[in-house]
């Protein structure tokens, strides 16, 4: 059966199971599959951006409720001298040792959920945020850019979840391997939309590579 909408996953994850009776459990499995798919993926279609407005004097804001990581950031009136990322610590050296007056941000760290700045701004200050957004959720929405250009990844990553409910530990293992498969796959293909060697007027990014994440018992590539 196809997989339009949420309607459609949930009815082809109790057929897969060939189990009529996991109504309750199987949005529970949904739910944890995209968790793990947020830790896994990073693809084209999950870029966005926001707005954000600091403060003067403002050492940090919110970052948007969506983000699981930044792209890059830039002041509004400056477009071409996007902010550099540096690690918490970092931060703290520029503060103390280079930066101590305010004016324009120049670099940021994220720490817990907020981004915080060096120099701290000298009038109020618009950053544009561009970043790697959540999955939408399909328990609030009906279908997803995920859903409809991947749903054997939703597919096998709630099968995957519901095999330890079931207690099928073979079936894990299948499940597993079958979404790790998939999962290379659309990496392969988002790294080759990005282009290797990618650059945008400002700054250069770094080439994609392949690194490892794991949930227990699976290993599962990621684009870093």
């Amino acid at each position: 059966m196809a997989l339009a909408n949420y309607s459609d996953l949930q009815q082809a994850i109790a057929d897969w199971l060939n189990r009529a009776d996991l109504t309750q459990q199987i949005p529970d499995f949904i739910s944890l599959a995209e968790g793990t798919l947020n830790n896994v993926i990073r693809s084209t279609y999950m870029v966005g951006s926001s707005t954000v407005s600091v403060a003067t004097s403002a050492q940090k804001v919110s970052v948007p409720s969506d983000m699981l990581e930044p792209i890059y950031l830039q002041v509004t009136s400056t477009p071409t001298s996007p902010m550099e990322q540096v690690d918490p610590s970092q931060l703290i050296v520029l503060r103390r040792a280079r930066l101590r007056s305010s004016g324009t941000p120049r670099f940021f760290a994220v720490i817990g959920r907020y981004f915080e700045f060096a120099p701290v701004p000298s009038s109020t200050t618009s950053v544009d945020v561009t970043y790697y957004q959540k999955i939408p959720a399909l328990a609030s929405n009906a279908t997803n850019w995920l859903l409809t250009n991947y749903p054997e990844l939703y597919l096998y990553g709630s099968l995957l979840h519901a095999a330890p409910f079931l207690m099928d530990d073979q079936r894990a293992v299948l499940f597993g391997n079958s979404l790790a498969q998939q999962i290379q796959l659309a990496v392969k293909q988002n790294s080759t939309v990005m282009m290797d060697d990618g650059k945008i007027p400002g700054f250069s990014m770094p080439e994609l590579k392949m690194t490892q994440a794991t949930v227990p018992g699976n290993t599962f590539p990621k684009v870093v």
